[in-house]
């Protein structure tokens, strides 16, 4: 990868199903499912998370689980935290949860 990328503990577990529609994705070079925070409301106490195709950014986390490049910000990591599962369901979309609690399920890859 051509940009420095944060080197922190992260633990990602892409469940089989997951894996096999992440692996009909292209990930051009310096790209990577990038796994991401979006703060919603005034308090900046609520948040959803949203899944795309995107640029490795200096400080990224960037992790390879079966050959998927994943990536986020610091501010994801801190909300999401160092253990996440990614699972897949044809009918529903992407999910991710931790061992904690679920954060998002009915989420699409966004391209571009």
């Amino acid at each position: 990868m051509g940009k420095e990328q944060a080197i922190t503990k992260m633990e990602l577990t892409i469940k089989k199903a997951a894996q096999a529609e992440l692996k009909k994705l292209n990930f051009p070079q310096d790209t990577a499912l990038r796994i991401d925070v979006v703060i919603s409301g005034d308090c900046g106490c609520g948040f959803f998370v949203q899944l795309g195709v995107d640029e490795l950014r200096k400080n990224d986390t960037l992790v390879y689980e079966n050959g998927i490049p994943v990536c986020m910000d610091r501010l994801t990591k801190r909300h999401l935290g160092d253990v996440l599962t990614l699972d897949y369901d044809p009918f529903l979309g992407f999910a991710l949860s931790s061992p904690e609690e679920a954060f998002a399920d009915r989420l699409a890859v966004r391209r571009g």
